[in-house]
């Protein structure tokens, strides 16, 4: 008999010596906070908190909710998890300690569990994450700010070369305007002339349109210019909240209303528009001719697209049948709205 206690007892410490040895605090009380085991651990952590070690449980979780941190990264203060309860405290060392209680049943009596454990490591690594986060954000809005900038120098220098290429082909028409006259050419020849004429007028229109724009906002943009050239613009599907985005589908609209009531004579467009992969497409038809065979691309379609291109976007122009000429644009990234 006397082994079998004394083997009981020899177990009963070494059980005893494995918990306060555990690296972590972990305490067993009854639902008043009467102790039932307590690690050294945890013994120590609230010793250096509250100037005690663990005499009631309960008393002891309520002077540490006093001493709680108040700011933690986010997801290490959760105060109650389903039916859980943790703490973050602050040793005067600097460590940071998180308490959790959990209430159980054992042979149907309930019994509070409380732990400890040791999260400076996590709670330093969740601080520069989030420190991380923020410089994160912080450069992207720069960057963002930066992206618009190069937008804006892009179509001050569009609007630039585009002046450029209007003042030589006037210069280069005036001149043969004057030899037309001074020679008495073919009246047959004229035709082509006045196309020209046509054109160069229609460019310094857009010039004109596109400096306004690049002080205006392109939605008043687009509605100023729909109602001067009395054409109306439907516009369904998505819409895209990246000021890059919003200035290419704007410069490509503005350039369909222009060529779809000068060459095709139409009072409405149509514009379609679909986010997907990341990407917005965009469709633009008229009500105007549907006979057309050919298309020429020049003058403002072809700025349109050397822009379009710079920004990593796609225009595909096409006839379809019953319809018309139809512009296609893919504009890579941007967000949707909806």
């Amino acid at each position: 008999m006397s082994m079998r206690i004394g083997e009981r007892l020899h177990k009963a410490m070494l059980i005893r010596e494995a918990i306060n040895t555990y690296p972590d605090g972990i305490c067993f009380a009854t639902a008043g906070g009467r102790p039932i085991l307590a690690n050294r651990q945890i013994n120590d952590v609230c010793y250096s908190l509250t100037g005690h070690t663990v005499v009631n449980a309960k008393h002891m979780w309520e002077e540490l909710a006093t001493l709680k941190m108040m700011e933690a990264p986010s997801g290490m203060h959760e105060e109650k998890a389903g039916d859980t309860e943790q703490i973050l405290c602050r040793l005067p060392d600097g460590r940071v300690w998180q308490f959790q209680r959990k209430k159980l049943l054992i042979n149907s009596s309930p019994v509070i569990q409380y732990e400890a454990s040791d999260v400076s490591e996590l709670y330093q690594y969740r601080t520069r994450l989030v420190e991380n986060n923020r410089r994160a954000e912080e450069m992207h809005k720069r960057q963002r700010i930066l992206l618009q900038n190069i937008v804006q120098n892009n179509m001050e220098k569009e609007l630039l070369s585009a002046k450029i290429r209007i003042h030589d082909d006037f210069g280069r028409l005036l001149v043969m305007t004057r030899n037309r006259i001074a020679n008495d050419k073919a009246a047959e020849d004229d035709a082509e002339l006045f196309r020209a004429w046509e054109d160069v007028i229609a460019d310094m229109e857009n010039a004109s349109r596109r400096e306004i724009a690049i002080s205006a906002s392109p939605e008043n943009e687009l509605l100023k210019i729909a109602e001067m050239i009395e054409c109306h613009i439907d516009i369904v599907g998505d819409k895209s909240k990246e000021r890059k985005t919003v200035l290419l589908f704007n410069a490509a609209i503005r350039e369909a209303l222009t060529n779809a009531v000068r060459h095709a004579h139409a009072n409405r467009l149509k514009v379609e528009t679909k986010y997907r992969d990341n990407c917005f497409f965009v469709r633009i038809s008229c009500n105007g001719r549907t006979d057309v065979t050919t298309i020429h691309e020049r003058g403002g379609l072809s700025d349109l697209r050397r822009r379009l291109e710079q920004e990593g976007a796609e225009l595909t122009m096409k006839i379809e049948d019953g319809v018309g000429v139809v512009m296609y644009v893919t504009i890579p990234g941007g967000k949707n709205e909806g």
